[in-house]
């Protein structure tokens, strides 16, 4: 859902992060590479006391995070086992994935969430396609689309890494994970490296921490406002290991007649979701962050709250649709709202 157009870096940088001096006990180095996949800029900030192997460890990480990419994107050919091949492929026979893709996979095969559909490709070829176009889908391609979504189009097999079609039509679509999927691969590599101190990672607004400021302090981030592409709501913590993702409406949208239709679908409509703004979850990894950032937004408020109280290791600030902003309560502590809000 979230790779299917092309994004603005404007609309990319959803949480704007504050730059630290270094990290450690020893004198660092400061070492950044940036690049471009996945259509947004992926940044690496690493500290080292050894800057050298520090530049060779972030182009390992970045090499895993392009691998990642190529094998989830389903535009471009990624080679075998890779979705693109198994959208093309799978309807007729089995595919044998790429044991990235693989475990994607499976993490989503876990994942009750019926709410998230990640066969909604048809849907949201239909909106690109009007979109292009300045208009609607019409309301009968529209249902016709529905049609060919659902997880019961698909077949996963976890001890075969395999994945099947019972739906010529069907197509997945891993944009609302795949990115911080590749945060976490990347930062998985990163880790390997003995000479890196600490870093930060942040692919278009999907940021994990590895390791902590000087003197054990967490990183502080700041979200962006939905509405005021210059300004921020406010900022949170990242501990180590910690990760943040945010959904948001104001990321890509065209308007008609003054409505604004973004790409966040609700797959049961194949409508724009219109409960929120915007939602920004802080969890232990970036798929879980990622994941559960797409997944609230197309929840009412009520019901994350409920799902707040069993997993106590997410945390959210929400722009409600009126622009009023929730914040749950184990971040109250840590929350600083910016001037004026």
């Amino acid at each position: 859902m979230k790779s299917y157009c092309k994004k603005y870096l404007l609309f990319l940088i959803l949480l704007l992060t504050f730059s630290i001096s270094g990290c450690g006990e020893e004198e660092q180095t400061k070492v950044t590479d940036t690049r471009f996949s996945m259509d947004t800029f992926v940044k690496i900030d690493a500290y080292s006391d050894k800057p050298g192997e520090a530049r060779l460890a972030i182009d390992d990480a970045m090499q895993t995070f392009q691998k990642t990419a190529q094998v989830t994107d389903r535009f471009n050919d990624g080679g075998p086992g890779s979705l693109y091949e198994a959208n093309s492929k799978a309807a007729a026979a089995p595919v044998t994935l790429a044991p990235q893709l693989a475990g994607l996979l499976n993490y989503l095969d876990h994942q009750p969430d019926a709410q998230l559909d990640i066969a909604i490709a048809p849907v949201v070829d239909l909106w690109q396609l009007a979109r292009s176009q300045n208009r609607l889908p019409a309301p009968e391609k529209l249902q016709e689309s529905l049609r060919h979504t659902g997880k019961d189009k698909y077949h996963f097999d976890a001890a075969a890494q395999t994945l099947s079609y019972n739906d010529p039509d069907v197509k997945l679509d891993l944009g609302s994970v795949a990115k911080g999927y590749a945060v976490d691969a990347a930062a998985a590599t990163l880790k390997k490296h003995s000479g890196i101190t600490c870093a930060l990672i942040n692919a278009g607004g999907n940021i994990k921490a590895i390791g902590n400021k000087p003197g054990n302090m967490p990183w502080r981030v700041a979200i962006q406002h939905p509405r005021d592409p210059e300004a921020f709501l406010g900022t949170v913590m990242l501990h180590d290991g910690q990760s943040a993702a945010t959904s948001g409406d104001y990321q890509r949208y065209y308007e008609l007649n003054g409505i604004r239709y973004h790409h966040i679908l609700d797959p049961q409509t194949g409508q724009p979701s219109r409960l929120h703004q915007s939602v920004t979850v802080i969890a232990p990894s970036a798929l879980d962050a990622d994941y559960h950032s797409t997944l609230f937004f197309l929840l009412p408020t009520t019901e994350i709250k409920n799902r707040l109280t069993a997993a106590k290791d997410l945390a959210v600030v929400i722009v409600e649709n009126d622009g009023s902003i929730f914040v749950s309560e184990n971040l109250q502590q840590t929350w600083q709202p910016a001037k004026g809000i």
